[in-house]
């Protein structure tokens, strides 16, 4: 088994709670390749995620990121993939992947009060970052499954409420 590859990133909200700015910190810290689907989208795209057509782009462009993820991993370079990986079926997946490619995958999961998300949504004005609503983000939360030690990878939760004021 070769060590901490390819890095996985989960957060229980799509926007608003840090998770861009971790996976940048680890890129950095492991060294890694980032690959975030929001970003990719945006640029190749334009779409926001409440279009119709967002979907099946997405799960392309999901796809074209696995490839070449893949690539990267057989340099023997750790990979950050961040996106939401909201529902245990989703971190199946990324596990089954990981498997195949004899790697052990490490989840990083921030931790966000509702009330702090909202707060960061109102203040967004990244580019490359969707923007939403603070329903939004509720009715988000309201669909996540969170992660547990038994799916399969090595999971890290960080309180992201104590991560920010420790200067993180």
């Amino acid at each position: 088994m070769r060590r901490w590859r390819p890095t996985f990133t989960c957060s229980p909200d799509s926007t608003a709670q840090g998770r861009r700015l971790w996976p940048g910190e680890l890129a950095r810290t492991l060294p890694g390749i980032r690959f975030s689907l929001d970003e990719w989208m945006l640029r190749l795209h334009g779409l926001s995620f409440d279009d119709q057509r967002y979907p099946e782009l997405a799960e392309r462009c999901r796809g074209l990121i696995w490839d070449t993820a893949t690539q990267v991993i057989a340099t023997d370079v750790a990979v950050i993939l961040d996106w939401n990986m909201w529902s245990r079926e989703r971190r199946a997946d990324a596990v089954t992947r990981a498997g195949r490619l004899g790697i052990r995958p490490h989840l990083h999961y921030l931790r966000t009060p509702l009330r702090t998300a909202m707060a960061q949504a109102a203040r967004r004005t990244d580019p490359t970052s969707h923007r939403i609503t603070a329903d939004g983000i509720a009715h988000l939360r309201d669909l996540f499954e969170e992660p547990q030690p038994d799916e399969g990878f090595t999971l890290h939760v960080i309180d992201a409420t104590v991560s920010r004021r420790a200067g993180s």
